[in-house]
């Protein structure tokens, strides 16, 4: 876990900092300060377009009674390339906007599951199958003032 920080915290940084310097050096400083500013306002307005179809696609599972899991997941990437793009560096917004792109995303993201899922049950989160045990209340919805009795808030001072 250590090694994966240190690489994510340290070494990806330097990386995209000499990739900049080349482009910088490539295309001068002040092209290159705009290119990576429209870059991440590029996946900013991407991962916002996204993300409104994501919600619309949730909310259709929702409503036909169906666990919008894939919807999830979806989510999570996006959220994922979001930070991706809006942090600046060439990699790092490549990154993001590739994850933006649905064929690529669904993918990358069950990959991720299947390999955090195989994580949580090495480290002991495993899933058991079988029955829950669910006990019945009873109705708990109150029942004591009619449907369309008016509802007093206090008293009012005029």
């Amino acid at each position: 876990m250590s090694l994966t920080l240190f690489v994510v915290f340290v070494v990806f940084p330097l990386i995209e900092l000499g990739v900049v310097i080349f482009v910088a050096d490539a295309i001068g400083i002040f092209p290159t300060i705009a290119l990576l500013i429209a870059m991440s306002a590029f996946g900013a307005w991407l991962v916002k377009r996204e993300g409104i179809g994501v919600m619309r696609r949730t909310r259709l599972a929702a409503n036909r009674g169906e666990l919008p899991g894939e919807q999830m997941l979806d989510g999570a990437m996006l959220a994922i390339a979001g930070v991706l793009c809006i942090v600046p560096g060439f990699i790092s917004g490549t990154i993001g906007l590739l994850l933006l792109i649905g064929p690529v995303r669904r993918p990358v993201g069950r990959r991720l599951v299947r390999r955090w899922t195989r994580m949580a049950s090495l480290v002991g989160f495993t899933r058991r199958r079988g029955a829950v045990e669910v006990e019945w209340v009873g109705d708990i919805t109150p029942t004591n003032s009619p449907p369309n009795a008016a509802i007093e808030l206090g008293p009012v001072n005029d």
